[in-house]
C-alpha cells in the first residue's frame, strides 16, 4: 500500500500531460530514449511536461505533427525550432521514448511569463524616450497578444494600443491591428502623428514571409525643441506596404543563427502639393552566426530608395536606433545604405539573469538634400543585461566613438533588449 502511494506521488510530481492535456499514464517511469538519428519512425502521441498556462493545442499547432503517424527527422527538428521561435518558452527540451504502446514524443517546456509590465527606454544621439505599459503575449494561454503603452519622447506624451494574433484563423498568419498617437522631434520641427494600421503576414514553409500593411495617418507639426523652425503643412495620407522576407533566423535562448532578407515596397497618397503620390523601397538583410558555445556574430544591412516624398516620409538616420554615436535624425535622405556588425558573447547565463558584452561597428552612406553624399561611421563597446525567462526584456548600454564627420565624439546610448535582433521585426514599436 505504501509503495503504491509513493508511486502515485512521484507520478503526479512529474507533471506530464498527454496530447489532450490530461495526466500521462506513464509519468514518473523511465523509458528507453530513441535517438533522432533513428527517424523516420511511427510516433503514437505527444506528452507535454513542465508548463501550466499554455493550451496544449497551441503546442500541437506549432509542432504540426500528424499523430499517430510517421515522423521524419526534418519534421521533428522543425517542430522544436518552431516552439523556440514562437517566443512563449525559455526552455524547449524534446526527446523520443520507446513505450509499451510504441514511440512517444516527450516535450519538456518552461514557459516565459506572458502577462508583463512594459518598461523600455532609449537614450542616445541627443534624444531620449521612455515607454510604460503592459501586454500579454499568451492571452488566456492561446498565443494571442494585446498591449497598451504610454510613451514620453523628450517633452511629449503619446501612446499605443494593439492586438495581434500570430496564428490568425488557426493558420500561419500574423494579424495586427494598432492605433497610436506618437511624437518625434526632428531638427526643424516636432511631429505629432495619429495613426491606425492593419498588418497581415503569411508564413510560407517557415522560410518565407509575405506581408501587406495599410496605414492611415494625420501629421501635425510644431516648433522644434531647439533651433530654427521650418514647419511643413499638416499632412494626411494613406500608405500601403507590401513586403517579402526570405530565409529564417532561429533563436535558441540568448543566441541566434541564420540569415534573412526582407524587401518592402510602399505606395503613398497624401495631401502634400507636389507629393500627392510617392513610392519607396526599403530592404534589410540580417545574418547571425554562432561561434562556439558563447559567441554570436550579428550583422544588419539596410538600404532605402524613395521618390519625391513629403518631408516626414523620407528616411532619417541617426544615433538613436541606426548609427550609434551621432545625433538622432542627423541625416534626412531619400537614398541610403547602412550596416551594423556586432560580436556578442555570453559571459553569464542563468534562468533570471544573463550578461552579454558586445563590440560593434556602425556605418552609413546617404545622399542628402543639403550636403550631397555623406557618410557616418562609428565603433564602440557595449553590454546587455538580459532576462532569459522574459521576452524582449533586459537592458543594453553602448558607448560609441564617431570616426567621420568632424572631430571624433563619444556617444552613449542606453535602452532595452538588443540594439537589433530577429525578434524586433515582430515586436510592436
Amino acid at each position: 500500500m505504501l509503495f503504491a502511494v509513493l508511486t502515485l506521488v512521484l507520478a503526479s510530481a512529474d507533471g506530464a500531460v498527454t496530447s489532450d492535456g490530461g495526466p500521462g499514464p506513464d509519468a514518473g517511469v523511465v523509458f528507453e530514449v530513441v535517438p533522432p538519428e533513428a527517424l523516420p519512425l511511427r510516433v503514437e502521441r505527444v506528452e507535454l511536461t513542465g508548463f501550466s498556462w499554455t493550451k496544449p493545442a497551441v503546442v500541437h499547432r506549432e509542432l504540426q505533427l500528424d499523430l499517430p503517424g510517421l515522423v521524419t527527422a526534418e519534421q521533428w527538428s522543425l517542430g522544436i525550432t518552431r516552439l523556440w521561435n514562437c517566443g512563449l518558452f525559455s526552455r524547449v527540451d524534446g526527446r523520443l521514448e520507446r513505450r509499451p504502446e510504441g514511440v512517444v514524443a516527450v516535450l519538456d517546456l518552461e514557459e516565459r511569463f506572458s502577462l508583463n509590465p512594459l518598461f523600455s527606454f532609449g537614450v542616445g544621439g541627443g534624444a531620449a524616450w521612455v515607454r510604460v505599459g503592459a501586454n500579454d503575449t499568451n492571452f488566456l494561454g492561446r498565443f494571442l497578444e494585446w498591449g497598451l503603452r504610454y510613451e514620453r519622447f523628450l517633452a511629449f506624451n503619446g501612446g499605443q494600443v494593439w492586438f495581434r494574433d500570430p496564428r490568425l484563423f488557426g493558420k500561419r498568419l500574423v494579424g495586427l491591428a494598432q492605433v497610436e498617437w506618437l511624437f518625434r522631434p526632428r531638427p526643424e520641427y516636432t511631429r505629432r502623428r495619429l495613426q491606425g494600421l492593419v498588418d497581415v503576414l503569411h508564413e510560407v514553409d517557415d522560410v518565407m514571409l509575405l506581408g501587406l500593411r495599410t496605414e492611415v495617418f494625420r501629421d501635425e507639426y510644431s516648433r522644434p525643441l531647439v533651433g530654427e523652425a521650418r514647419l511643413p503643412r499638416d499632412l494626411q495620407g494613406v500608405m500601403v506596404h507590401s513586403s517579402i522576407r526570405v530565409g529564417r533566423v532561429d533563436t535558441v535562448r540568448l543566441r541566434e543563427s541564420g540569415v534573412s532578407l526582407e524587401v518592402r515596397n510602399t505606395v503613398g497618397f497624401t495631401n502634400e502639393p507636389g507629393a500627392t503620390f510617392f513610392m519607396q523601397s526599403w530592404a534589410e538583410a540580417l545574418g547571425f552566426l554562432m561561434l562556439g558555445q558563447r559567441f554570436n556574430l550579428a550583422v544588419r544591412v539596410q538600404g532605402g530608395l524613395s521618390s519625391t516624398a513629403p518631408t516626414e516620409q523620407r528616411f532619417y538616420l541617426g544615433g538613436l536606433d541606426l548609427v550609434r554615436g551621432y545625433d538622432d535624425s542627423t541625416l534626412r535622405t531619400e537614398q541610403f545604405v547602412l550596416g551594423n556588425v556586432e560580436l556578442r558573447g555570453v559571459a553569464f547565463d542563468s534562468t533570471w539573469f544573463a550578461v552579454v558584452p558586445a563590440v560593434f561597428v556602425d556605418g552609413a552612406l546617404a545622399r542628402t538634400e543639403q550636403f550631397g553624399s555623406r557618410g557616418l561611421l562609428s565603433a564602440g563597446v557595449g553590454v546587455r543585461l538580459l532576462v532569459p525567462k522574459m521576452l524582449r526584456t533586459g537592458l543594453r548600454a553602448d558607448l560609441a566613438v564617431t570616426l567621420v564627420g568632424g572631430q571624433p565624439q563619444v556617444g552613449f546610448s542606453f535602452g532595452v533588449f538588443q540594439f537589433f535582433s530577429s525578434t524586433d521585426r515582430l515586436a510592436i514599436r
